[in-house]
């Protein structure tokens, strides 16, 4: 069956529902995943549904991700490995969808990014913090997009630079400062464009009426008879 190897039949729950356990191996024979699909609905010609416990492995035998399926859709938690076995990242599934807290870690274990989902768009405020432990920035998002301030830190806690989102658009003034809290530095955008590098790109652009005149020749001597 093409290196897949029936494992097990795996009572789910009833007397009349199965799962068979599908084990696939790389080609030095070490396993490449364990995945449960629906009782026979996984065949040399068709995928399957998955249904129960997946477990994908790295081609040195470590475990890369683990999560349950159920209808042939992701459930709950997945769990991501690094080739050394430190948790890298979870992910919360509903349905086939991101839906919960999204947590990803640093490979000395500290938290790196947390942002919650909502029906696969982000929703609350997305964190990144230090390998340290602090926070590096902060910002909220609103049907998947950025929405309000946003802040960035330095690693000794104090305000690097904030500017405002809205409608995923940074939008208005741009604010760097310096350890003491002082503006160092400003940007104004629209729509995610920094206003100055805009002024700058359409004052070296030509005007179209003069650009749409070059090479025509008005001198009506030269003009030829119809």
């Amino acid at each position: 069956m093409n290196r897949l190897t029936l494992v097990t039949l795996a009572l789910l729950g009833t007397a009349t529902l199965h799962a068979e356990l599908f084990t696939e191996h790389f080609k030095d024979g070490v396993v490449k995943s364990q995945i449960e699909y629906k009782d026979g609905t996984r065949t040399d010609t068709a995928e399957g549904i998955k249904d129960g416990l997946e477990k994908v492995y790295y081609n040195t035998g470590q475990l890369a991700f683990t999560v349950t399926n159920k209808d042939g859709k992701r459930e709950g938690a997945m769990d991501w490995y690094d080739r050394e076995g430190k948790h890298l990242e979870m992910i919360h599934f509903q349905k086939g969808k991101r839906h919960g807290l999204n947590i990803i870690f640093y490979a000395n274990g500290e938290l790196r990014i947390e942002v919650n989902y909502i029906n696969d768009n982000k929703e609350g405020p997305e964190k990144y913090y230090f390998s340290t432990g602090r926070l590096a920035s902060v910002v909220t998002y609103k049907n998947g997009r950025k929405e309000g301030l946003q802040k960035e830190y330095n690693e000794d806690g104090t305000l690097n630079n904030e500017v405002m989102y809205v409608h995923g658009y940074k939008e208005g003034e741009r604010r760097w400062y310096d350890k003491k809290g002082k503006v160092i530095q400003t940007e104004t955008y629209k729509m995610d464009r920094p206003i100055n590098v805009m002024k700058q790109v359409q004052a070296k652009k030509p005007d179209a009426t003069l650009k749409a005149l070059e090479g025509l020749d008005f001198n009506p001597n030269n003009r030829k008879a119809d």
